[in-house]
């Protein structure tokens, strides 16, 4: 066999070491930042959220996976960012993560080159946080978009409403979804140009109503890519979520088979009980179903068709809701009534896991796009 055969073998050694020591760096900054302990204390902190975790995300390179070499980014696979979402997940961060990452990746793909050079480098090194816009009152994943862009002798004049943006507490810029003459056109606004009614979702992780009153922005701040680039970052944020949800639901699992395995009643472990037994088994299940439909949405997202990607992220957004509500029941059921007080991490594992079934297109709307796209 020649060299030149032998090649590939090497990349993927090393892409599975860079792999390992970016999730051991990751959950070395994780455990640094988020004890249960500190986590639960965020809420009686007003600013919620660590800027030390932050600047340690962007000192590792989390903040530039995926993203152009060009301008600072780490152009990892897709795939390796759900990783790190994944951990975050069963760390229950507070800070947006994922809806960062979702719109530096949207900027990348639909901004000109000097949007990019002028935004992505700061975002890279963690000095700007960029997060989408595009849910309203009505439900806006799935509903017409009711934000609208009018040209302006300056610009454009935005006018409408954002709604529980994810993230959109802290954020320093938005990209805004709006409609124009000629569809849906996204535009970066600065936070400081907008009214922002700050707020908390019920895991403590931070969101936002955006007003946009007449809003006036240059004609520079119109994205080059619209609708179809919306769509790919909209999958791409429900696959991550989905990515988050499996972190969540191991650590549930992991959370409550330690408290069966020690808590003790007639004498025995609660895991002796073969009824609770079934039920340790099943959760099990749902985590190890909830994985692999995970990575096959991730995977879709970034290599498949639209219609392709579509199908994989309602299917994945679907199974792994089921997953996560069964997930969070059991994990509080099995704990008594300590799975629900604020100060044991299981009453968060549910929120967090309840969040996730609520956000991204309820289960109704992605039956009804899988049964649309297979049909």
């Amino acid at each position: 066999m020649s060299t030149t055969q032998m090649d590939p073998a090497p990349a993927q050694s090393d892409d599975a070491d860079i792999r390992a020591l970016l999730r051991n760096s990751l959950d070395t900054v994780l455990a640094r930042h988020y004890s249960f302990e500190q986590r639960r204390d965020a809420r009686e902190n007003e600013a919620r959220e660590s800027q030390a975790a932050w600047a340690a995300y962007a000192e590792l390179g989390l903040l530039a996976l995926t993203l152009p070499a060009g301008h600072g980014g780490l152009p990892v696979s897709l795939a390796d960012l759900a990783m790190v979402v994944e951990a975050m997940g069963g760390a229950m961060v507070l800070e947006p993560y994922a809806p960062a990452m979702v719109a530096a990746r949207l900027l990348s793909a639909a901004g000109s080159e000097d949007q990019q050079a002028a935004w992505l480098p700061a975002i890279c090194r963690g000095e700007v946080r960029v997060i989408l816009a595009h849910e309203e009152a009505n439900g806006g994943y799935a509903k017409p978009i009711a934000a609208s862009a009018t040209p302006d002798p300056h610009g454009w004049r935005l006018s409408g409403r954002k709604s529980a943006v994810a993230g959109g507490d802290t954020a320093d810029l938005f990209i805004v979804s709006a409609n124009t003459a000629n569809g849906v056109a996204l535009f970066l606004v600065p936070a400081a140009d907008l009214a922002i009614r700050p707020a908390r979702s019920f895991d403590w992780t931070g969101t936002a109503d955006l007003m946009l009153d007449d809003v006036i922005i240059p004609t520079s701040a119109r994205l080059t890519g619209g609708e179809a680039a919306l769509a790919a970052a909209l999958d791409e944020a429900a696959a991550l979520a989905c990515a988050d949800a499996v972190g969540a639901i191991r650590a549930a699992n992991a959370l409550t088979r330690a408290h069966t395995s020690t808590r003790r009643q007639f004498g025995r472990s609660l895991d002796a009980f073969q009824v609770l037994q079934h039920r340790l088994v099943d959760m099990t299940i749902a985590q190890e179903l909830a994985a692999p439909i995970t990575a096959a949405a991730i995977a879709a997202c970034a290599a498949a068709t639209p219609a392709e990607r579509a199908r994989a992220v309602s299917a994945a957004k679907v199974k792994v809701g089921e997953a996560a509500r069964y997930v969070g029941e059991q994990c509080v059921q099995l704990h008594g009534g300590m799975g629900l007080v604020q100060e044991y991490p299981a009453a968060h594992l549910f929120a967090r896991l309840s969040l996730f079934e609520l956000s991204h297109g309820g289960r109704d709307y992605h039956l009804e796009r899988y049964a649309e796209l297979v049909l």
